[in-house]
């Protein structure tokens, strides 16, 4: 086993030099890194149900799917998280499954610490009940890849409105993320230090237990090769938000020029079908308004696109079209949407 150095804090990078590691390396690797404030998608998750999108857009949080399956969780620069990547026949059968195979060497690194931590359920590290580290894996022929998020001394209040989805809306077969009563490291370790401080302790640890003798630290090739894997995959709309599974939205909004109900089926990140009730006046039949509509991405920019195109007076007096694309959305937009006169 190795143990890389990875110092950046960009999601995209982060996770696309996993998949770099993953596809390109025979050795067995441990990887620790650090992301700015993000969300991180489960691979089978339905993106916008999962997150608070106006509170996201209006903080610039990165939105990230990754390769592995489970739920959603939040990043900040008071998290890390750590990758392990092995040989899905290098697996130990005393160990009662995968997850907790890859999550005892955190565990006993905490306990060294003064730190009571568990392993618990299918896949979360626990301390007195509350969780502060959710688990994943990705599987790729003989290759298996885990990584798991450390909450350390992470923003609890920006990781609940980062999250506060409204699943109402949304109806899918995605899988949902359940909610869980968490906390930080640091409240519970002997000694306290920084995050910095604390990444290089668990970093010595598992180099330690594990007996690594082989540092690596990415070159010039390898971060020309991560960056095509960011550039293809990671920072597309496909992947983020596309890849959703296929959902219904529904929204009902008053307005002083009366009531605008919002049905819509999304495939493939894109609407499919749209109808626009009402008891509201327009010139317009609205049902022009909703052919425009058909097949544009249910995102701000591809709504805002369209929009700029025509008037939403026509088909609904007194409508501006940043009330409309809130309504088609359920977010609050500060900015202002020009249009057509």
């Amino acid at each position: 086993m190795i143990y890389v150095i990875n110092n950046s804090n960009d999601p995209f990078f982060n996770h696309a030099a996993e998949e770099y590691l993953m596809n390109n390396f025979d050795e067995e690797i441990f990887m620790l890194w650090i992301n700015k404030p993000s969300i991180l998608i489960g691979r089978n998750q339905n993106t916008i149900s999962e997150i608070n999108l106006d509170y996201v857009e209006e903080n610039h949080i990165t939105v990230v799917r990754r390769l592995s399956g489970g739920g959603t969780v939040y990043n900040d620069l008071g998290n890390m998280n750590f990758t392990f990547i092995t040989y899905r026949n290098s697996l130990e059968t005393k160990v009662k499954n995968g997850f907790e195979k890859f999550a005892l060497p955190v565990i006993n690194a905490l306990k060294s610490l003064g730190a009571n931590a568990e392993f618990t359920g299918r896949n979360d590290i626990v301390i007195g009940g509350k969780k502060f580290s959710g688990n994943a894996q990705y599987s790729q022929k003989d290759k298996l890849l885990h990584h798991g998020t450390l909450l350390y001394n992470c923003d609890m209040s920006k990781l609940s409105l980062a999250l506060k989805s409204k699943p109402i809306k949304f109806v899918d077969k995605s899988v949902k993320s359940v909610g869980a009563r968490v906390t930080n490291i640091i409240e519970h370790i002997d000694e306290k230090m920084d995050l910095l401080e604390f990444r290089e302790y668990l970093k010595n640890y598992v180099i330690k237990t594990h007996g690594i003798e082989t540092i690596y630290e990415f070159n010039e090739k390898d971060l020309k090769e991560i960056d095509k894997i960011v550039k293809n995959r990671f920072e597309t709309w496909d992947w983020n938000y596309g890849k959703s599974p296929n959902y219904r939205y529904t929204n009902s909004r008053k307005y002083p020029s009366g009531v605008v109900e919002y049905h819509l089926e999304v495939e493939s990140g894109q609407i499919e079908n749209i109808s626009i009730y009402g008891d509201f006046f327009g010139e317009k039949n609205i049902k022009e308004l909703e052919e425009k509509l058909m097949g544009v991405k249910h995102n701000i920019n591809a709504l805002e696109a369209v929009l700029n195109t025509i008037n939403i007076n026509d088909y609904i007096h007194g409508l501006s079209a940043k009330e409309f694309i809130e309504g088609l959305l359920d977010i609050e937009l500060d900015m202002e949407v020009s249009q057509c006169d």
